[in-house]
């Protein structure tokens, strides 16, 4: 290697963006992300040594390294340019560790993007690991390693095999849990709102106004409702039946009906800061259907470099996991510029918008989501971005534009309008004197509030004549069912987790089937989730604490300020949390198994409803001695085997579709004396699949008779006495003609 100069980065994707930048004294080398983490069989904690972590080469990294130390050998100085985070600092430290260069060599460099200037910039201003934020990171995967690795067996031991608890997943499950029962303790009301339709008399166009005062008292009424993450605020009227809206019918028929008060005021309308990394989940989600993870897998692309005209690769945008709206002065300048050559002088405020932070220990040295060149506009650069892609550059680079626009302002009037001493209605209306930001990026809510009627000239004291009146009957309406937006947002208002976490809470709450997706992207918790939560609520009740774990965030961000030492946190943790899993293991009873009439299929004994991590399921009662089981769907009734045209390739009976945790597969009716199961096509249940058979040829590492199977990439001869020998040998078509079977 010629080049004098070495940098790391974590993906292949920013090592082509980067390496492109960079001249060629610079070679750049790619990690492939983590190169070391804990044991993944064992605890790799020692609890009685200030839990000293001991760590091991993850295996898909052992070659990878090799080749990093040979480049480092030759390398005068190694720029190590993972994220711009606590984990990216923490890889830094673990590649330092494994490349054991000196330490002169070592550097580390940062940069909220990927463009030349912020590249070039970062290495004139390299600097050394920061060690508090490497023990910030420490601290998190040792506390969820404890969490993880003490809970679980509990979990096994007391409830199902195969589950597993988290120290913040736990919590996220709780919060569906928990609105699950309030939605059920809710008890809807009836109540009834009043408008009326009003005009002059004299060639008046009709407006609507709506009733706020009824007998001197306001019709709404507000009931707040305390939930286990929020107040819930519901509202109502003092309109409880149809019966006590009908005296109002006739006071506006026997009363006149004036103007008592006319107000007009220009109101404004501020835009709101660029996205951060829950912000723009949260949109994402609601205006582009997309899930946190899949809205993240994207950010991350746009992130890391596109190539784009004239052999151009450049990140498209900032760091996109980031709690602070900090924006350059540079990119406010080249907004500013832009705005007034596309929109006009009116459109950028007299100073660049600034916006206070409001996320709980936000990390300031961040900045917030927006293009890295404001001049490379959606539609410019549409052609060289994916479907994906570009809906998501699109709304991050409206949303930064807007949030360096002008207020929008608009013409407000609000008329009181009487029915005698009783009634009091109240009409309102706005119209847009200047669109500022909503020029370009328009919310929900202000398509709402600019929808609001145009009300017609009026005047305290003129007179109306009453057009129609319009009752409506309406419930009071529980609480939402959690959705990946919404759930985000609780977990960020109340400091749990951080922008890095919100995605891999989500994914692995489902993953684990703690929690269910329903249609239209609504969140609940499985019977599974609510069973666990249940459980650790009644004995690690301060985990399962809101207040508690967004505690233990606030002191991870402590240690990474250099306030507190790693390992005192993990013991105030960790004392009490041995005495709550003693108690646990003596006190915690296992949920009672349900005892059917169903027979089981092998022995005919009674069979018991039980529960794993991949639903309900019938088991028989004479378990382990007799493993016969029967498959229930999300209802509860049984899975029945569906019968094909096909023979089993063993045995000669017919092949039956059955479904297993995977999905759907071929196995023989003969079960369990016929084992035989093979692959089959979801899409095509007559597809052809067959069962592995043992062949002529021999395993040259052990002797044993090879098998062909058949796997997603094709046909293949592995082992017969797998897994204890994991030898694999490639078929060629000549030879699969010979060796495979025939199926009908």
């Amino acid at each position: 290697m010629n080049e004098k100069y070495l940098v790391i980065v974590e993906s292949p994707t920013k090592e082509k963006t980067i390496g492109k930048i960079l001249g060629k004294e610079y070679a750049v080398k790619s990690s492939y992300g983590h190169v070391r983490d804990l044991p993944a069989k064992e605890l790799g904690v020692d609890e009685n040594s200030n839990f000293k972590p001991t760590y091991v080469i993850i295996a898909r990294a052992k070659k990878n390294i090799a080749a990093l130390k040979a480049s480092a050998k030759n390398a005068d100085i190694i720029y190590l340019a993972t994220d711009h985070d606590r984990e990216g600092e923490s890889i830094a430290w673990h590649l330092a560790e494994v490349i054991k260069p000196s330490k002169e060599k070592i550097k580390r460099i940062t940069f909220h993007e990927i463009t030349a200037d912020a590249i070039l910039n970062s290495i004139k201003n390299a600097r050394a690991i920061d060690f508090n934020l490497v023990a910030a990171q420490q601290a998190r995967r040792v506390l969820d390693r404890l969490v993880g690795y003490k809970l679980s067996p509990l979990l096994w031991k007391k409830i199902a095999k195969g589950l597993s608890a988290g120290r913040v997943q736990s919590v996220a499950v709780r919060l569906l849990v928990e609105r699950a029962k309030e939605i059920k303790l809710f008890k809807s009301k009836d109540y009834w709102s009043i408008k009326a339709k009003f005009a002059k008399l004299k060639n008046g166009i009709p407006f609507e106004a709506k009733l706020v005062k009824w007998q001197g008292s306001s019709v709404e009424k507000t009931l707040r409702h305390k939930l286990f993450a929020e107040d819930y605020t519901v509202k109502s009227t003092i309109f409880d039946s149809k019966e006590s809206i009908g005296p109002i019918a006739d006071c506006l028929k026997k009363n006149p009906i004036t103007v008592i008060n006319v107000e007009r005021k220009e109101t404004r309308q501020k835009p709101k800061p660029p996205f951060i990394t829950s912000s723009l989940q949260q949109e994402a989600y609601t205006k582009l259907g997309f899930s946190a993870s899949r809205t993240m897998q994207v950010a991350q692309s746009l992130y890391e470099g596109v190539s784009l005209d004239k052999g151009e690769v450049s990140g498209l945008i900032t760091y996109m996991r980031t709690d602070s709206f900090n924006v350059s002065n540079e990119i406010k300048a080249q907004s500013r510029k832009f705005i007034k050559e596309n929109f006009g002088e009116n459109f950028a405020p007299q100073s660049p918008p600034s916006y206070v932070k409001k996320v709980k220990g936000a990390q300031e040295a961040h900045e917030a989501i927006h293009p890295t060149n404001v001049y490379k506009t959606p539609e410019k650069i549409k052609s060289f971005l994916t479907k994906d892609q570009f809906r998501l550059y699109e709304i991050i680079w409206l949303k930064f534009i807007a949030s360096q626009m002008s207020d929008a302002v608009f013409n407000a009037v609000t008329a009181d309008i009487s029915a005698g001493d009783k009634a009091l209605f109240r009409a309102g209306g706005r119209t847009v004197k200047f669109e500022g930001y909503l020029k370009v990026y328009k919310r929900d809510t202000d398509l709402e509030k600019e929808g609001i009627s145009i009300l017609p000239p009026l005047e305290k004291g003129d007179e109306l004549k009453l057009e129609d009146i319009i009752t409506a009957q309406h419930q009071t309406q529980p609480p939402p069912i959690y959705n990946e937006a919404s759930l985000i947002k609780t977990l960020e208002r109340h400091g749990i987790g951080r922008p890095s976490t919100y995605a891999p809470i989500i994914k692995t709450i489902v993953e684990r089937k703690y929690v269910l997706r329903q249609k239209g992207g609504k969140l609940s918790s499985s019977l599974l989730g609510t069973t666990v939560t249940e459980k650790l609520k009644d004995f690690f009740p301060d985990i399962m604490e809101l207040s508690y774990t967004a505690g233990i965030e606030e002191k991870l961000d402590e240690i990474a300020e250099g306030n507190i030492d790693w390992v005192n946190v993990i013991k105030d943790f960790y004392i009490p949390f041995t005495d709550f899993l003693k108690h646990a293991y003596d006190k915690m009873e296992t949920p009672k198994v349900e005892m059917t009439s169903e027979k089981c299929p092998l022995c005919q004994s009674n069979m018991v409803l039980r529960q794993s991590r991949f639903g309900k399921y019938l088991s028989c009662s004479k378990f382990p001695k007799c493993k016969g089981k029967i498959p229930l769907d999300k209802d509860g009734k049984k899975i029945i085997p569906e019968k094909t045209d096909k023979t089993c390739p063993s045995c000669g009976k017919q092949m039956v579709i059955k479904v297993g945790r995977r999905g759907k597969f071929l196995a023989c009716s003969d079960y369990p004396s016929c084992k035989t199961t093979c692959s089959i096509d979801t899409k095509d249940p007559k597809a052809d699949c067959f069962a592995p058979i043992k062949t002529d040829r021999m395993c040259d590492k052990c002797n044993s008779p090879l098998i062909l199977r058949k796997s997603a990439r094709g046909y293949f001869l592995g082992c017969s006495k797998f897994p204890k020998c994991r030898n694999i040998v490639t078929v060629t078509d000549e030879e699969l003609q010979k060796l495979k079977p025939q199926t009908k």
